[in-house]
């Protein structure tokens, strides 16, 4: 304990004397103007009625992080469990909600792995090349469908960034300590009226050894590679083809179930696959105040398991969507509507030992939806939308959201909003694995979540910041892990009872001449009320936050990234060997210190070192799975 108080209060002193520098060096620039697109409207950051945390460009860039969860620690109301080395199951959970309650979009195209329970493995997004992250938190549903609950993580990638392409090319090759290898190679052309931009990124590393005992390294592999085509054909119709395929290989630890219940070394691979496409025709008719697009998305996840080279099952999952929108906008008021075709498509495989756990499974959603933002005056501003979805095999399902932004100055926004989001039962939970040790439940009834937020925004010259408190309650939760005594087996239910979730989220970022200071605060109380007896939600921290700071150091070739991400306590269950029952335990908090420092070569020549968890800190997010140790990563990129 002494040896981590240690290093906090260094990295927090380090954070200190360059924050006074900057404020030293402080100018009268103002902070940029973002506009939050993550909206099927776009509105301005200031005038969106809810919470929202964005990372650019060139943050993303100043980071130089590898993997996307590097990004998003620390963000208000996001807690990370991550099963140790990269490439393991790295699941997020956004204002205390589940990990299937978030939805992810990727160049617009919905990521989440219908197979896994539609929940999204951050541990298979890779940063590179990604331009733009945006956090809608809270329930998204009216705009984006089931899932969308505990909020929408919006990831735009460079070649999703058509309207903004321009000619050239990045390439970018690193090499590290745990013989990590990293390549990245990006290019943008422009052939008339066709736009092109293509990238490829592979990622290889040994990886580290989660389990407790034994000394075997966790490798992992990723190579994702993507595609863009951007046709204007005139000023009236555009056509857009995206296509992205994400293939990795990572190995992962078994369960020591007789001795120690923890994890131990064992021979275990996943090989996954990913693949999304996008098509789309926008249709922008000349002085006209209407405007539609017309989109068909694809996705498939693949993921086959192998214990000891033996086959352990696996899993696909398909989503095929079709999605009209209309747009039709004045001066103080735009509207959005349209309609929506979904099919999910499950397949599950796998030996037959205790019953077969092999079949297929599909539903389908019809759905149709709305949202209007109005400009009452120059201080108030309103948005309204809501959604209803016929599903094949449940209740239909209605959702929405509405709030309201009022400009009380020029430098504070008060806002507030209310919204219901629903989330539909998963096809495991519904259909089994094992028949004989776990059976499904056809009769599940979606998920719904309320939630009402109040917040205050401020803008100054060099700070913006923003503060919210929220409250929600979850109705219908479904446990996954419920004994049937009448089946004899376990099976999955709908809760009787709430889980009720409140927080408080705080954001600030300090603008100078010399860097940026950003800081974020989360505060979360979430408890589990089922059958009279509650709870507290597990994998949860009710305290987090994270300070950044970004510097060109006051040179013009030499720039540094630092980053400090708090970790409070949190609950999870241990499972010891049969007979004695499962624990609840409490893991420590932590501090995860991360730097880059990036040199300037030339026009075109850059080199910088990165280093993540700088002080070697050890934690866990999971019980048994030992975190990420310190990683060193240098590495060269090029940009013609």
């Amino acid at each position: 304990m002494r040896t981590l108080f240690t290093r906090t209060a260094l990295s927090a002193a380090v954070f200190s004397c360059l924050t006074l520098s900057a404020v030293a060096h402080a100018t009268s620039n103002t902070i940029e103007t973002l506009t939050v697109t993550g909206s099927r409207l776009p509105v301005q950051l200031t005038q969106f009625p809810g919470t929202v945390s964005i990372l650019t460009e060139s943050q993303i860039k100043a980071s130089g992080a590898v993997q996307l969860t590097e990004l998003i620690r620390g963000l208000p109301g996001v807690s990370i469990s991550q099963s140790g080395s990269p490439g393991g199951l790295t699941e997020v959970r956004v204002r205390g909600s589940e990990t299937n309650h978030l939805l992810v979009l990727i160049d617009g195209v919905v990521a989440n792995d219908v197979g896994q329970g539609s929940l999204i493995d951050l541990a298979h997004l890779t940063s590179a090349n990604v331009v733009r992250i945006e956090l809608l938190s809270g329930p998204q549903s009216a705009r984006w469908g089931s899932g969308a609950i505990g909020g929408v993580l919006s990831i735009t990638t460079k070649a999703g960034q058509f309207n903004q392409a321009s000619e050239g090319m990045t390439l970018s090759v690193g090499a590290g300590t745990q013989d990590t290898y990293q390549a990245n190679l990006n290019g943008t052309t422009q052939l008339n009226n066709l736009g092109i931009s293509a990238y490829v990124n592979f990622l290889d590393t040994d990886g580290d050894n989660i389990a407790r005992q034994g000394n075997e390294n966790d490798g992992y592999q990723n190579t994702t590679a993507g595609i863009n085509f951007n046709y204007a054909h005139n000023d009236v119709h555009t056509f857009v083809a995206q296509l992205r395929s994400v293939e990795y290989q990572n190995d992962y630890d078994g369960t020591d179930y007789v001795t120690t219940g923890l994890p131990t070394d064992s021979d275990n691979v996943t090989d996954g696959a990913q693949l999304s496409t996008k098509l789309q025709w926008l249709f922008t008719p000349t002085y006209s105040a209407y405007r539609a697009t017309l989109t068909t998305q694809y996705r498939k996840d693949k993921n086959d398991n192998t214990t000891s080279k033996m086959d352990a099952g696996g899993t696909t999952g398909e989503r095929i969507e079709v999605n009209w929108t209309g747009f039709y906008s004045q001066e103080n008021w735009q509207f959005a509507g349209g309609i929506e075709y979904l099919q999910r498509l499950f397949s599950q495989r796998g030996p037959v030992g205790f019953g077969d756990p092999n079949h297929k499974q599909h539903d389908n959603t019809n759905s149709a939806f709305g949202e209007i933002n109005v400009q009452w005056s120059d201080t108030v501003s309103s948005s309204l939308s809501a959604r209803y979805d016929n599903n094949s095999e449940f209740d239909d399902a209605s959702s929405y959201r509405a709030g309201v932004t009022w400009q009380v100055s020029d430098t504070y926004a008060l806002f507030t909003s209310l919204g219901k989001a629903v989330k539909t039962p998963t096809f495991t939970e519904r259909f089994g694995y094992y028949p004989a040790s776990f059976i499904g439940n056809p009769n599940l009834q979606p998920e719904t979540s309320q939630e009402w937020e109040v917040g205050i925004k401020g803008s100054w010259q060099r700070i913006r910041g923003q503060v919210s408190w929220y409250n929600a309650d979850l109705e219908n939760e479904i446990n996954g892990f419920v004994y049937n005594p009448e089946l004899g087996a376990y099976s999955a239910a709908n809760v009787d009872g709430k889980s009720d979730r409140q927080g408080l989220e705080m954001s600030f970022d300090w603008a100078s001449a010399l860097g940026t200071l950003t800081a974020s605060y989360s505060y979360l109380d979430a408890h589990q009320t089922d059958s009279g007896v509650t709870t507290t939600e597990l994998r949860r921290a009710r305290h987090q936050g994270a300070l950044t700071f970004t510097s060109s150091l006051g040179t013009q070739r030499l720039s540094a990234y630092a980053k400090l991400a708090y970790t409070g306590t949190r609950f999870d269950t241990y499972f010891p060997p049969y007979p004695t029952p499962s624990q609840t335990l409490a893991l420590s908090a932590y501090t995860l210190a991360s730097v880059n420092v990036s040199y300037r070569i030339s026009d075109s020549w850059q080199a910088s070192v990165k280093v993540n968890n700088l002080f070697d800190t050890d934690y866990e997010d999971i019980v048994g799975y030992a975190g990420q140790e310190r990683r060193v990563l240098v590495s060269v990129n090029y940009a013609l």
